[in-house]
């Protein structure tokens, strides 16, 4: 999470040592749109992704993803529930930014078939890469939301995980299934959802299972 007292300098030095694939800003706190400039601009070994999940006008939170277009954002991720999510889309795909489309389920874990939908909606409105984030309530929530990544993952770039101490499995064992990527906290205590673990915490159980 990014806010306007943010030391970039700082912060991309932390990130540069961790060395990451691809490195998600949110700026739901931002109002100097310099700080994405900034953080665009300085080199760096990652991929970069800017959202905003903040309580922003649409006018805002429009004109600040097309500042992280403009400024070398690798992807932008936009809520495909957003209720402006489809001018939103069209702005953005009119300045050929590559897309995640986006989709959170806090209840709970859906079917196979419910899934489904929610990634053909995410595909159709323009999604380069379709991320679908539901929440664990069982143990068995990991095999549905992994199975589906599974069987999905060659039609479409997909990120599939289950939110929730319970859907740590499915955050870990994600990638391995053939999703695009997964996301992990720099540091302990800076997690920004239930169940996601810390990048070191995920590098240690990959190596326990062996595949890192």
């Amino acid at each position: 999470m990014v806010d306007d007292s943010a030391d970039v300098s700082d912060l991309m030095e932390q990130l540069s040592q961790k060395k990451p694939d691809l490195v998600e800003f949110r700026f739901d706190a931002v109002t100097d749109l310099d700080k994405l400039k900034i953080i665009a601009e300085t080199k760096k070994e990652f991929k970069t992704i800017a959202t905003d999940k903040g309580k922003r006008d649409p006018a805002s939170r429009k004109k600040l993803l097309k500042v992280a277009v403009e400024s070398g954002f690798d992807l932008i991720d936009v809520d495909l529930d957003d209720r402006d999510s489809s001018e939103i889309i069209h702005v953005l795909k009119d300045s050929n930014a590559q897309l995640i489309l986006s989709y959170h389920d806090l209840s709970g874990t859906p079917s196979h078939d419910h899934l489904s939908m929610i990634l053909d909606k995410e595909r159709s409105s323009g999604g380069d890469v379709c991320k679908i984030v539901t929440t664990a309530k069982h143990p068995r929530d990991n095999l549905t939301v992994l199975s589906f990544v599974e069987r999905n993952a060659s039609r479409s770039k997909l990120v599939c995980f289950a939110m929730g101490r319970m859907g740590i499995p499915s955050r870990v064992l994600g990638p391995l299934y053939g999703a695009e990527f997964t996301f992990a906290s720099l540091a302990e205590g800076s997690q920004t959802a239930e169940g996601q673990l810390s990048i070191d915490n995920l590098r240690k159980v990959w190596q326990i299972l062996g595949v890192s």
